[in-house]
């Protein structure tokens, strides 16, 4: 009667043997890290951080953010992950603007050319009626 239950406590044993020996997502494979000579400062994303709380930081944009590092989803950054923040070269296709009280994107719009709606679309803004004063957005060249 006894022997059912070795067989038992053997098996479990070597499940959490088996289990305690696996590597953790953590350890598994080191994150991917931005590098290259194309960077002049880097970041390691701490807990709680967000792309947009980097960007500002840094007076940079989360799409120059996310284009920068490769990644595909702004909203799903990994703690531990190290990134590019200050590109060595200048943004070929544009320059950065920081958003002054006052300013609607209508009029930053007029002043460099652009309609407000194409501004919403090339910084992602989820309603271009709501912009703060020291946000940064990406003008585009003409």
């Amino acid at each position: 009667m006894r022997r059912p239950y070795m067989w038992l406590s053997v098996f479990v044993l070597a499940a959490l043997l088996f289990l305690a020996a696996a590597p953790t997502p953590a350890s598994a494979a080191p994150a991917a890290t931005a590098s290259g000579p194309g960077c002049q400062q880097f970041y390691t994303i701490k807990w709680g951080d967000t792309l947009y709380r980097i960007a500002v930081r840094f007076h940079t944009t989360v799409p120059a953010l996310a284009s920068l590092n490769g990644i595909p989803n702004p909203d799903r950054i990994v703690a531990g992950r190290t990134i590019c923040v200050v590109p060595g070269e200048e943004i070929p296709f544009g320059f950065l603007y920081q958003v002054r009280w006052g300013d609607t994107l209508y009029s930053i719009g007029l002043r460099y050319g652009w309609s407000y709606t194409y501004l919403a679309a090339v910084n992602h803004l989820p309603n271009p009626h709501r912009i703060i004063a020291g946000q940064i957005l990406l003008i585009p060249y003409h």
